[in-house]
């Protein structure tokens, strides 16, 4: 062994056996280099061979990798309120493709390390595979794809058929997936999580990996980040808080929900985000909130208005001023959701309302006349035992469109008009007939053979 290389060896024994460095800062006093890095694991038994007796091969296998981990996370703290971008990460992405290059060279010891260490191990690989998994400012394509090439080789090795099979695995205890949220729990406090962009990306990684029946048992332990993200002013984070909750929701039994108050403390964090005016929390919002057990639990009385009304009485009052496109498309996407899955008898005046509004508008966009009759028609099936006091008013809205100049070769609204009105037929016969026998005498009227063919049909 030349002089070059025992000093490389001595100088990293010396930095394993101490307190490892944590930061960028801390690499660059002790001299901390990849190159180095990769000497030593191009040389482990000679490395190895360097330690006192008294330190296991696999406890310095295990501080290797996570030095090894520590140039491919994001160490960027910063006290500023501001938004990154990849210039801010030069490096990162770069170093992550040499890590998991070398992380793999170790996967071959997994087998033989202790088991204490072999979880510890597994941590850390894990939460550099949860930096790069996706498209970030400090990711990169190499680096995403060294990732996915990594946790292939990392399955197999360890004989796992899934991520949520290894993290949830009852071998180790506590599991690797508690034993990771413990890790970042100093990243993840109210005062901290902000400063390190990846923390919530980390963390919904590993969350969306563990599902039900497994979730159950950390509940405790995925509260309270997801609070923290959607209650912060970015909407990135709003979103990613939402779709926590859309995770946990899906995977947690309702009755467990309701017994520890959750349920109750997501839909006052959620609530307020109703009124966001930002497309992509819109998208993700209302059904998140439409997952909650409390929006399809009917009470006894008739007069009760129920979370449920209130979100629903929103979105209605919202869709008629809204003049964005898109905006106005998703409202309405959100409110055919709700009205399919609670009784909507209380509302059914102001659907009505929305409906000939959106209808009646000769300028507004085809696609929301479309979900506009999809809603109609699932309002007329849910209360028809109310709608001879609005027969009038829907056939109105309905024929009209027929004369509208978009969307008279429209087949989806063809058919849809033809179902709403023969729904509208079979629920108050002889108001309809009243109202329609002789419209259908002047063949110059707007959808008077859509009538006559309604008309022909046996109940």
């Amino acid at each position: 062994m030349d002089e070059k290389s025992s000093e490389i060896i001595q100088k990293y024994v010396k930095i394993l056996s101490g307190s490892l460095p944590c930061y960028e800062a801390q690499y660059k006093t002790q001299n901390v280099t990849l190159e180095d890095i990769g000497y030593l694991i191009n040389h482990l038994d000679c490395f190895v061979a360097a330690f006192p007796s008294n330190l296991s091969k696999s406890c310095i296998i295990c501080k290797i990798s996570e030095l090894i981990v520590g140039f491919g996370l994001v160490h960027q703290v910063s006290s500023d309120d501001r938004d990154y971008s990849s210039e801010d990460f030069p490096n990162t992405a770069i170093n992550a493709v040499e890590c998991f290059q070398y992380l793999k060279h170790l996967l071959k010891e997994v087998h033989s390390m202790e088991h204490g260490f072999k979880r510890h191990f597994l941590i850390n690989v894990l939460l550099l595979s949860a930096t790069h998994c996706k498209a970030y400012h400090w990711s990169s394509n190499k680096s995403i794809s060294s990732c996915e090439e990594f946790l292939a080789d990392l399955l197999q090795c360890t004989q796992h058929h899934n991520l949520a099979s290894l993290l949830c695995d009852d071998n180790f205890h506590p599991t690797i997936f508690k034993g990771a949220l413990k890790k970042m729990r100093p990243s993840l406090m109210k005062d901290t999580w902000m400063l390190n962009p990846s923390a919530c990306y980390i963390f919904y990684w590993l969350l969306c990996h563990v599902k039900h029946p497994q979730l159950v048992d950390y509940l405790t332990d995925v509260f309270p980040p997801p609070f923290m993200f959607v209650s912060y002013h970015a909407v990135p984070q709003k979103v990613l808080g939402v779709q926590c909750f859309n995770h946990i929701l899906d995977n947690i039994p309702p009755t467990l929900m309701k017994l520890d108050g959750n349920e109750d403390a997501i839909f006052h964090s959620l609530f307020p985000l109703t009124y966001s005016k930002d497309l992509p929390v819109i998208e993700v919002l209302y059904s998140c909130l439409l997952k909650l057990p409390m929006m399809k639990t009917q009470k006894a009385k008739v007069v009760y208005w129920g979370e449920s009304d209130k979100i629903l009485n929103h979105l209605l009052f919202t869709v008629e001023f809204e003049n964005n496109r898109d905006m106005k498309r998703l409202y309405l996407l959100h409110i055919k959701d709700f009205v399919e899955c609670t009784p909507s008898f209380k509302h059914l005046k102001r659907l009505i309302k929305v409906v000939k509004t959106l209808t009646e508008n000769p300028f507004s966009d085809v696609r929301c006349k479309i979900i506009t009759l999809q809603i109609l028609k699932t309002v007329i099936q849910s209360c028809w035992p109310r709608m001879e006091a609005h027969c009038f008013d829907i056939l109105i809205s309905v024929l009209d469109l027929q004369q509208q100049n978009d969307v008279q070769n429209n087949d989806e609204i063809s058919q849809l008009s033809e179902d709403c009105l023969t729904l509208l037929k079979f629920s108050c016969r002889e108001k309809f007939m009243s109202l329609t026998s002789n419209y259908v005498d002047d063949p110059n009227l707007p959808g008077v053979e859509l009538l006559k063919r309604i008309i022909a049909k046996d109940d």
